[in-house]
């Protein structure tokens, strides 16, 4: 009998302290009914069990808790996480709480890009910053002649003089700048 004592002495104290299965239960009292050491055995645990249970209870009445909250808040120390970890976890939090926010805002400023480069390449002539002609002063003796300034597809800057007549002689048909100005023989 000795021998399956000793399988049921592990299974005495879960037992005592209710943390045994339905199957695991039925065996251990199964067992306690024929066995008067492992009666006795239980007995001691459930006394042992009570002991340790009465002093921890007068130890607590006695322990003063009133400023346990202080004492464990003025140990603990705050840990700041590096700069990576920070921007991570508000990255994160940006991205759970504000998607559609983020991606609209990105795709707008794909689109400003994708029209505002080529509209500056193009007024840049493709090559940085084109050349400004500054027409300061211009003297000229016949009062009809008028300085007309044109900036070609490839930012070069052409200056031409036109003969406006006198009111009276016929008036010049408005020019159209957004045409392309005549080539070679055209003129």
């Amino acid at each position: 009998m000795q021998r399956a004592c000793d399988s049921f002495q592990m299974l005495l104290s879960a037992y005592a302290d209710g943390e045994v299965g339905l199957r695991e239960r039925a065996q251990v009292e199964l067992h306690l009914s024929g066995c008067a050491d492992c009666r006795a055995r239980l007995a001691d645990l459930k006394a042992l069990s009570a002991a340790v249970g009465a002093l921890m209870v007068q130890r607590a009445e006695e322990a003063d808790f009133s400023r346990f909250a202080d004492d464990v808040l003025r140990r603990v120390r705050p840990e700041r996480p590096s700069l990576l970890e920070r921007l991570r976890v508000a990255w994160s939090e940006i991205l759970t709480y504000h998607r559609t926010a983020v991606y609209s805002s990105l795709a707008t400023a794909a689109v400003t890009l994708a029209v505002a480069v080529p509209l500056a390449w193009r007024f840049a002539g493709g090559r940085g910053a084109a050349a400004e002609v500054v027409l300061r002063e211009l003297k000229l003796d016949d009062p009809r002649v008028q300085p007309v300034v044109l900036k070609t597809d490839d930012g070069k800057t052409l200056i031409m003089l036109v003969n406006r007549p006198e009111p009276g002689e016929g008036e010049a048909a408005p020019l159209d700048l957004s045409k392309k100005p005549p080539t070679g023989g055209d003129l």
